[in-house]
Parts: structure tokens; sequence; C-alpha cells
């Protein structure tokens, strides 16, 4: 168990609890009774400021609901102060509906401050050096999923944000017709790959469509171009049956190569991907680590798409699942 005894130490212990330091990050920290460590969530300064801000603190109230959570203390890592303070209001303001108290911490420069803070015996001007790690605080809990740990750069995330705006206006122009295009841009990228923000964006808006999921999936199994285009149109036909088999596993085994790209597409539209588009890139990882018969593996991607959306059916399903599947390898039977 790790306990803190102090702001100054939170802000030295929390890159060896995350297993990386945070850059333009806002991590927050869920706190038990006596000070005891819960949960830590990370978000980039830029989904707390950007035009989906409310979404990503609205997750991260929800996540503070859900730990029940006596306190947190909040620390914006970041160059940037302006931006910072910003990305840590909104925060803090999110937390406040579900945590009865909430502390907000700046860290910059090796320094550490709260930035609402007028008493210069508690934050003197130019605030205080943040502390060494120490060998105690070392002793931290065990590595758990962090889905922003490996988010790309700001910069290409609002490239690759747009793009998906972009994709998902132009549904309204039909939606059979959409899904049939989306479709078509993952049978390519499957086949060629992509490079840019463009193609990964519209990949992450058609996946946003159950039926393009679905479609998807089917896609990786020989012989499923009939539960494909059934897939699209919305139809639970025996071509699909057939080819899913029961259990949601493929009947067939699934075509290793279109296997291996798959992966590494939802891998890179979770990296890139607003948060709003995560839940179905990391259910759809979810159902492939199941069908690798991978519990563990399944249930962290589980995990993270039910970080972005507590209610994403899909995932639930995993999970469920693997429940009744009952305790393998992986979980601990032995």
């Amino acid at each position: 168990m790790t306990v803190i005894t102090g702001p100054g130490e939170l802000a030295s212990l929390l890159p060896t609890l995350l297993g990386f330091q945070p850059r333009e990050s806002v991590v927050t920290v869920l706190l038990r009774e006596r000070g005891e460590l819960g949960a830590i969530l990370r978000l980039d300064v830029w989904d707390l400021i950007n035009d989906e801000a409310s979404l990503a603190a609205h997750d991260l109230g929800w996540a503070a609901m859900r730990e029940g959570a006596r306190r947190a203390v909040v620390l914006a890592y970041t160059d940037r102060e302006d931006e910072g303070c910003l990305a840590l209001a909104t925060a803090v303001n999110a937390l406040e509906d579900t945590v009865a108290t909430v502390e907000p911490w700046m860290v910059t420069d090796g320094r550490y401050y709260n930035p609402g803070c007028e008493d210069p015996r508690c934050c003197p001007p130019g605030g205080r050096a943040v502390p060494a790690a120490t060998a105690r605080s070392a002793r931290s809990r065990g590595p758990s999923v962090d889905p922003g740990a490996t988010r790309a750069p700001a910069a290409e995330r609002r490239l690759v944000a747009r793009a998906a705006a972009r994709w998902e206006r132009r549904r309204a122009r039909g939606e059979e017709e959409w899904r049939g295009e989306s479709a078509e841009l993952w049978r390519r990228a499957l086949n060629e790959g992509v490079e840019g923000p463009a193609p990964l964006g519209r990949l992450a808006a058609s996946l946003g469509d159950v039926r393009v999921r679905d479609a998807l999936l089917l896609m990786l199994i020989p012989r499923s171009g009939r539960a494909v285009r059934d897939a699209l149109a919305g139809r639970d036909s025996t071509a699909v049956a057939a080819a899913l088999g029961s259990g949601l596993r493929p009947s067939r085994p699934p075509v290793a190569a279109r296997f291996a790209a798959a992966r590494t597409l939802l891998e890179e539209v979770l990296e890139h991907a607003p948060r709003r588009l995560c839940a179905s890139a990391a259910s759809t990882l979810a159902v492939m680590a199941w069908w690798e018969e991978s519990p563990g593996v399944a249930r962290a991607w589980c995990a993270v798409a039910l970080d972005h959306d507590p209610g994403y059916r899909l995932a639930l399903l995993v999970l469920a699942l693997i429940d009744s599947a009952g305790p393998g390898p992986e979980d601990g039977a032995g």
C-alpha cells in the first residue's frame, strides 16, 4: 500500500507510479481513507481545453464516482501555465460534484504550487521545488492500464479529430452508402496500411458505427463476404452466425496477416482518436484478444473501453463471456 503525505511527495512519486514522466498532462490521483492511494487518471491538457473538454470532464467525474474517492489531488504537469490552469480548473469543477475534497496543483519547471493559494507560507513566490523521489516512495502498486500513456502528440490528435468529424458529417448524405464506403476504407487499410491523420480520422469515425465495427471483425474471418454485407445492412443472418460461431468466437481461424494489420490499425486509432471514439477500437481489440484465448488481455482492453464509455455494450459482453468461461491460466488458475 502506498500512502501519500503531501503534494510535494505526490508530485515526485507520480512518474514512478505511471512509469513515465507526464508532460502537458493533468493527472488526477484519487485517495481513500487516511490518504491511501486509489486510481490514477491521466488526461492531456488539450483534452480539457478543446471543444470536447466537457466529455473528458464528464468521464473524469464518473470515474471518481465509481472509485468512491473521498479526496482527489489534481496535478497539471505543463510548461504552458495559462493552458495548464484552464485544464486544471475544468478537471477540478468536474470532480467537485462527486468528491468531497479536491486539491489543484501546478507542476512546472521542477516546482509546484497551488494556483489559487495566496498564502506565501504554503506557496511561496515561484512555488516549492519538487523533492527527489525516495526509496520509500518507489514502493508503488502494480502496473495498470493507462490508455493515455501512449497517446499521440496533441497536434497529431487534433488533425485526426478534424478528419473524423468531417467523415461523420458525410454520413448525412446517406447512411447505407456511408457504411459501404467506411467498410471499403477498412478493407483498403487492412491490405495497404494508412499514412497520415486523414485516413486515421476516417477509420476512427467509421468504427463508431456498430455495423461497421462488426463488419471489420467479420473481414478478419475467411470466406465471410456475405456475412460482412449482412452486418453492414443490420441483418442478423445465418451467414453472420456461421462466421462467428458460438460465444463470439470465429468458426474459422482468422487470416493471420489481416488479423495483425487490424491490431496495428486499431492501436493507432486508439493513440490518435478523440476520446469519444476510443471505446469502439478498444472493444474490438478485446474481441480479438478473446479470439486468441487471452482473457487477461481481453479484460485489459475492456477496461480501456469502459474508461471511455462505461456502458459500451461490446466491452460488457466480452467481460460476461470471460466470466462465464471461468478462470483461465492468465486469470490466476493453477
